[in-house]
């Protein structure tokens, strides 16, 4: 371990060395896209950032990303820029969606929660309580919190997912109650990558009155009385409103920024000298055919419910969602969540734990929401992230709302370890900083 420690030091200080002089170098060979959208005033820095990072590099030119912030209940920040689909030339707009990944599991969890506000599902009972058969292979005492914080141990489900599988909830239902747990429910968190969103789907099911899907019922109780303009499942009336993602070839910035992230980068060492790998690449095997990215491409099976990954969204419609909840859990006479949730969200103490599946990345949940703690303050940021640079967060303390989409799937594109959002967020929060000091 001492020998891992010292190499992990030496490629971390070149990493250091060689991030700021090629970023300094590292220019796109596409034209700087031109930037539309608004911002309020104070807030000229957060756009000046974001066009920033596509002349730095972080952002790709022939990609393209929005991003959006509502404070206090008010929008302050809608930009975006680049393409939607850059083959097609066709530019990113002011209604365009992006594909949420991960970020997706935020808006399924958040159907749960309306649930438990509203009495239909107790987070401390078992999961048997609402679906008997769940109840075998060792999965009797795993309860709905367990569950929904990923400590249940289901992450590998027991079958190759398959397209017919997703059309067939009484089959995906049978094999995720076959599912046997990778290690001792409630030992241990381990991240339900793929899984996630099935087993919260075949809980709403259950517990809601009218036996909605998760997407039905997150269209009819959240998006449309709030109106959040993002889906669990893409309708074929809006398909051609979502970008194209992208896997364009992260640049040498890039991976040395990643290993300059010592943080980041000393998680996954340890994490491969763990033998986590191993079971992240089962995790992703089990997904087979759902998670090759050319079907998403394809309307009609972008239409089917994947509620751990493929959502879609605006950037503002993230936004505006997560300032509902860092306002209060209000919008006028509406309560999309009742404060006493969102407090618990925001408070939680218990801190970020390395992740079974994840590399042994620091990772918490509450009730399916991940919750970071931040540095020097009582108040957690909660929300969502999506590989690649989706995400979707609260800030309760400052009543801060943020969604950022991209169809750039960068390599260092993790919760908030993606230099773009990192820069994006600091933008937001030194203009807040500033008004403060103006008052």
């Amino acid at each position: 371990m001492s020998l891992l420690k010292s190499r992990f030091f030496v490629i971390a200080t070149i990493g250091i060395i060689v991030a700021f002089v090629v970023q300094k170098s590292h220019r796109s060979g596409h034209p700087i896209p031109e930037v539309f959208g608004n911002v309020s005033p104070g807030f000229e820095d957060v756009l000046k950032v974001f066009r920033e990072n596509y002349e730095h590099g972080w952002d790709k030119a022939e990609a393209g990303s929005a991003f959006s912030v509502y404070h206090k209940g008010e929008k302050v920040v809608d930009i975006w820029a680049g393409y939607a689909d850059y083959e097609a030339e066709v530019l990113w707009k002011e209604d365009t969606m992006s594909i949420l990944l991960s970020t997706t599991k935020g808006l399924s969890a958040l159907c749960i929660l309306v649930l438990a506000d509203r009495g239909l599902i107790d987070f401390k009972e078992t999961v048997a309580y609402y679906w008997p058969e769940f109840a075998q292979k060792g999965k009797e005492k795993i309860t709905v919190e367990m569950l929904l914080e990923h400590e249940a141990g289901l992450a590998v489900i027991s079958e190759e997912l398959t397209f017919d599988l997703l059309r067939d909830r009484h089959a995906m239902d049978r094999v995720l109650a076959a599912t046997e747990p990778l290690w001792e429910p409630g030992t241990t968190h381990g991240y339900h990558v793929i899984s996630f969103g099935f087993y919260v789907d075949a809980l709403v099911r259950r517990v809601d009155p009218r036996g909605r899907t998760v997407g039905q019922f997150f269209a009819q109780e959240i998006a449309e009385p709030f109106g959040i303009d993002a889906y669990i499942g893409t309708p074929l009336d809006v398909s051609h409103r979502v970008a194209r993602l992208v896997l364009v070839r992260g640049s040498l910035a890039d991976i040395t920024y990643y290993l300059w992230t010592s943080h980041l980068f000393r998680a996954l060492i340890y994490g491969f000298a763990l033998g986590r790998c191993k079971t992240f690449t089962d995790v992703i095997k089990n997904c087979g055919e759902v998670c090759k990215m050319h079907q998403q491409e394809d309307p009609e099976l972008r239409k089917l419910e994947f509620p751990s990954g493929n959502g879609i969204g605006s950037a503002r419609a993230i936004a505006k969602l997560y300032g509902i909840l860092a306002n209060g859990g209000k919008l006028g006479n509406k309560t999309l969540l009742s404060p006493e949730f969102i407090d618990e969200l925001a408070h939680d103490k218990r801190g970020q734990t390395g992740d079974f599946v994840f590399f042994n990345l620091p990772f918490r949940w509450k009730y399916g929401i991940e919750v970071i703690p931040q540095p020097n303050e009582d108040n957690n940021i909660f929300g969502a992230s999506g590989v690649g640079g989706q995400i979707g967060y609260a800030d309760k303390g400052r009543q801060i709302g943020y969604g950022f989409v991209t169809r750039f799937l960068s390599p260092v594109g993790l919760q908030l370890y993606d230099p773009r959002i990192q820069r994006l967020k600091e933008s937001v929060l030194q203009a807040l900083r500033t008004s403060r000091g103006k008052q």
